[in-house]
């Protein structure tokens, strides 16, 4: 465009010193634009390597702080945590991810609900029969049990799991049979080794085209990173989620984000589809 300009005027009333000015000033655009290209590209590659050192260290950081928390996280502490620093504030987040589950919850179906806390969300997923209701503490279980009539409660299967054993953490669950599992705030608090860990038991769990939607902290977006630093959640970039999902075999439904709020969630699916032959509901669910 520039060489046009300047072709342009050369055969105007531009004397021949002007032409020389502007072409030199031409020039020392282009070697700056060279430049500043070269510097933006010397960045982009000193971040690159920045980011492998951090990622490393973090990655180190987060199972320490995992471990760290296995022995001092009891489950009064875990349910103050969910009821004074909730994950999710903003009503318009919180309504969306209830209709989520309440998409993938349906009575022909059986569901399992990981790390209930107070109940908020479980509620979405009430339809599901069986509703198995899991975490890793009997205590944090209860909560839940006194939010139904007996008679409802008498059709959830309450179970808890033990991740830091040897052998698998889903021991005594039916294989191919849950359509959907939820996993509320509870990957937000696990390294990805771990996560994976989990994510490859519960690809048996699931029947041919079951749903699963977790919760997680992104540290591929920035607020996420400082929360990490602060040691609140763990570190978990969705670029490295991704990887350990395709690896295992799930498809990717949604993937979720709220970079001001740290509010992150994938859906995942097992491939294939979903049948049953149930012809009835058993008993309806009564609140109480």
């Amino acid at each position: 465009k520039l060489t046009n300009m300047l072709s342009a005027m050369s055969k105007s009333h531009f004397n021949d010193e002007t032409l020389d000015l502007l072409s030199q000033d031409k020039k020392e655009i282009l070697k700056n634009l060279e430049k500043f290209n070269n510097t933006v590209s010397k960045f982009k590659n000193d971040t690159v390597e920045f980011i492998k050192k951090s990622d490393s260290k973090y990655l180190s950081q987060s199972y320490k702080m995992y471990e760290d928390g296995l022995s001092q996280d009891n489950g009064d502490y875990i349910l103050d945590r969910a009821l004074f620093n909730a994950l999710i504030y903003r009503d318009e987040i919180d309504e969306y991810l209830k209709s989520r589950i309440q998409k993938y919850s349906d009575w022909k179906y059986s569901g399992m609900f990981i790390r209930p806390e107070h109940g908020k969300y479980v509620d979405s997923m009430t339809a599901s029969d069986p509703l198995y209701i899991v975490d890793d503490d009997l205590k944090l279980l209860n909560p839940v049990k006194s939010l139904w009539s007996e008679e409802y409660q008498r059709r959830i299967r309450y179970r808890v799991i033990d991740e830091v054993q040897d052998g698998q953490i889903f021991k005594n669950f039916p294989k191919n049979q849950l359509n959907f599992i939820m996993v509320m705030n509870f990957f937000n608090h696990r390294p990805l080794n771990v996560i994976d860990r989990y994510l490859e038991e519960m690809y048996d769990l699931l029947s041919d085209g079951g749903v699963i939607i977790f919760t997680y902290n992104n540290c591929d977006l920035s607020l996420a990173v400082k929360n990490f630093e602060k040691s609140m959640y763990s570190y978990t970039p969705k670029s490295r989620l991704l990887t350990i999902v395709e690896k295992i075999g799930y498809h990717l439904i949604e993937d979720f984000d709220v970079p001001t709020t740290n509010v992150s969630w994938l859906e995942i699916k097992k491939p294939g589809n979903t049948d049953t032959l149930r012809g009835g509901q058993s008993i309806a669910k009564v609140n109480i």
